[in-house]
């Protein structure tokens, strides 16, 4: 779908810097020949008339202008290109094959090897045609000639694949030979030996895997689905020959020679992948296919790539997958040193449109702060430009879709984009890679309330409470580790952060071990175990381990970036209770309720939070409707809880919409000091740490939400603010006999 309406795309080359550093911004101009560029500080959002008004403070800077504009192309798609090789451009006697396990066709072309030119005019290509089945192409200076199987290759199942070539026997030989798959389906053989074919006109020398160029030379034609040790070798196997190759295990040696050999596990961390023939036709990956994934020998020893890589030697393609569109730059702003650290962004804007780039600034390097607020930034990598939800939950679509935007609907007009980690695949598998180098849709000051405009609303009042506070990322805490927080004595977390690195919750660990105070303003935090991609910014990786997910990735259950085990925390032994005292319940979009004080909210250790509020409902306003809901948290002795805890607040009165999904089946414990209440909840949390620090936790996504209501004077906000003032105190905290 596509619209001739104005609009403007663009991504920024990080999504954190400090005042000196220069950040860059690529832009494309749908419908317009320019655009005016200005940076805004976010305090908030347009969040309704309850609300404060959504004024961005403009940035004084000489970056601020007009530029001119044009459309840059969205390519997205993952392959592997070899540069131009001459030992490429005409190969005489050749054998192409590879293991292949096809996921998707959709009626087009897809394509596993090709060194055909713009037009295919020379080079050969082997492809899977739009009726699914395995081609022989041939360049040829009139028209490219194509040689086709008569029966389609099988879906999610391994297959050999092959194109022999002798051009002095003019003969040509196109195989297909089903892999064993454990299904008891037939294994045999497919192809077609053709007679008196004329040999292919001379190619460039360039090489694409899993894709072909165009007429421009631009990939098109994507593969979906796994590729396994794709060779070109320098000889015309015959049929025997080829069967007795696709019989041999995929890492085995060869006693051909090779022009081409590759190992797509490699390094899989590395954009690189290594030619094994001596060549040195090395591959560079674009747009980050899906690697350490079984391959057609897989047999269920471990799901740890690293013990057993020649069972995990392949990489999964999609036509949809995007790292970033690989657009040229148009403006860069170097950060003024008298900048707060915070949230800012690059306003872009021309005839109707307009696009916020957002980014965070942190401290200067001889600022002192004892306040951080950590942006999730991993978690809106995980959630970028999410399309999954409004489709397919009724009950979302109920509520939310009266809140689309014009910027909501680039999300379905340029699929290009990409979409989350909660939208599958179009060949249904799942996504693993999240990026935020590339135009996010919905992480703006607008569209509907989830993830960063709550964040904008916490952002807003701390910049009250604590204006000189700092500001980090996610990315920041994991590469950084704990020196990340150094002068700080209290974190304060975003409205939603749920994915979390080993780098990051050990940094975490260690500001608690040296007595920091944690404010958990948010729900369904400290979740998903995650990666960032060591040498490439804003790129995080998930396998989400779900059990009976068949065949999407049985068994990938380690990172390809940095080979650690992947899923939830909870199921790697370390619950979210274990850190802030509650953990992930139920999850609901429709209205949020309110909080009821309870007993323990008088108890000396916990007064402080409550000190100036003398009612006993908390939060029944804002801009969901109530202070508890989104998604929520409890507290679960069994998982971690500490028996100190206080639970001083729970909500109550949740819509039956709460009661679809439980994330747990334990709603009762010893910490429970009066009469019990209905399982459906948030609990409000506090309990003291060893080393004198404490962790406050509110247990629901809606609470900072409810912040900004009558201008920031509420009991939420009070409440909060409460917290922030004693946890700043270096006062140690005492933990209780």
């Amino acid at each position: 779908m596509m619209s001739n309406r104005a609009a403007i795309l663009a991504y920024a080359d990080r999504d954190s810097v400090k005042p000196g550093e220069n950040i860059a911004f690529a832009v494309s101009c749908l419908n317009l020949d320019s655009f005016d560029c200005d940076f805004v500080r976010l305090l908030g959002f347009d969040a309704g008339a309850e609300m404060p008004p959504f004024q961005p403070t403009v940035m004084a800077v000489p970056e601020a202008k007009r530029y001119p504009g044009r459309e840059q192309p969205i390519r997205a798609g993952s392959y592997i290109e070899v540069e131009g090789s001459s030992r490429l451009a005409d190969i005489g006697r050749v054998t192409i094959c590879a293991n292949v396990m096809p996921t998707l066709v959709a009626g087009e072309p897809r394509c596993l090897l090709s060194t055909l030119t713009p037009g295919g005019c020379g080079g050969v290509a082997l492809r899977v045609e739009a009726n699914g089945c395995l081609a022989a192409i041939l360049g040829d200076r009139g028209k490219p000639r194509i040689y086709c199987l008569d029966r389609p290759l099988h879906l999610w199942r391994w297959s050999f694949v092959a194109l022999s070539y002798d051009p002095e026997r003019r003969h040509l030989l196109v195989l297909v030979h089903r892999c064993p798959s454990g299904t008891h389906d037939h294994v045999g053989a497919n192809w077609i030996a053709t007679e008196h074919v004329d040999r292919p006109a001379r190619g460039d020398g360039r090489l694409l895997i899993a894709a072909e160029r165009d007429e421009n030379g631009v990939p098109h034609h994507h593969f979906n689905g796994k590729i396994e040790r794709p060779r070109i070798l320098a000889a015309a196997l015959s049929h025997e020959e080829l069967c007795d190759l696709a019989s041999s295990k995929p890492m085995e040696s060869v006693n051909w020679p090779r022009l081409g050999d590759w190992d797509l596990l490699g390094e899989p961390v590395s954009e690189i992948v290594p030619d094994q023939s001596g060549c040195g036709h090395d591959g560079v990956c674009i747009n980050q296919p899906t690697r350490a994934v079984q391959g057609s020998n897989w047999e269920s020893p471990t799901a740890d790539w690293r013990r057993a890589p020649e069972q995990y030697g392949a990489a999964h393609f999609h036509h949809d997958d995007i790292e970033n569109p690989g657009w040229q730059e148009d403006l860069r702003l170097t950060v003024p040193n008298d900048w707060p650290s915070g949230c800012y962004a690059a306003r872009l804007r021309g005839a109707d449109a307009e696009f916020f780039v957002p980014f965070f600034v942190r401290k200067a390097a001889d600022a002192i702060s004892d306040v951080a607020f950590l942006a999730p930034t991993a978690t809106y990598a995980a959630y970028a430009n999410l399309t999954m939800q409004r489709q397919t939950n009724e009950y979302n679509l109920g509520c939310l879709a009266s809140s689309y935007t014009p910027l909501d609907l680039l999300a379905f007009e340029h699929p290009g984009l990409g979409k989350s980690l909660y939208d599958p695949h179009d060949d249904g598998s799942e996504r693993s890679i999240g990026s935020l180098r590339r135009p996010v849709v919905n992480l703006q000051p607008g569209g509907w309330l989830w993830n960063f405009q709550i964040d904008l609303c916490i952002i807003g009042w701390l910049a009250r409470t604590a204006p000189e506070h700092q500001t980090l990322t996610d990315e920041d805490l994991d590469r950084e580790g704990l020196a990340a927080l150094d002068g700080c004595q209290v974190l304060v977390t975003g409205s939603h952060p749920e994915y979390w690195s080993l780098s990051m919750l050990q940094a975490l660990d260690g500001f608690l071990a040296r007595g920091g105070r944690l404010m958990y303003l948010g729900g369904n935090g400290f979740y998903w175990a995650i990666d960032f991609h060591p040498q490439r910014k804003g790129l995080i990786e998930i396998r989400r381990r779900r059990p009976g997910n068949g065949r999407f990735g049985a068994g990938e259950a380690y990172s390809s970036f940095l080979g650690r085990p992947c899923g939830s925390w909870s199921n790697l032994g370390r619950p979210e209770q274990s850190f802030v005292g509650v953990g992930y319940l139920t999850e609901a979009f429709d209205r949020s309720s309110y909080y009821r004080r309870l007993e323990a909210s008088e108890y000396p250790r916990a007064r402080f939070i409550f000190e100036g509020i003398t009612e006993d409902i908390i939060g029944d306003f804002g801009i969901h409707g109530g202070a508890a809901g989104i998604e929520i948290d409890v507290i679960d002795e069994g998982l971690g809880t500490p028996r100190h805890a206080l639970v001083v607040a729970s909500s109550e009165q949740h819509g039956s919409s709460y009661a679809r999904t439980l994330g747990s089946s334990k709603f009762f414990t010893r910490l429970w000091n009066d009469a019990p209440r209905e399982p459906i909840r948030a609990d409000m949390t506090f309990f003291e740490t060893p080393s004198g620090g404490a962790v406050f936790s509110v247990g629901s996504i809606a609470w900072c939400s409810s912040l900004p209501y009558a201008d920031y004077a509420n009991n939420v906000a009070q409440i909060s603010e409460n917290v922030l003032r004693r946890f700043r105190d270096p006062t140690p905290f005492k933990m209780p006999d």
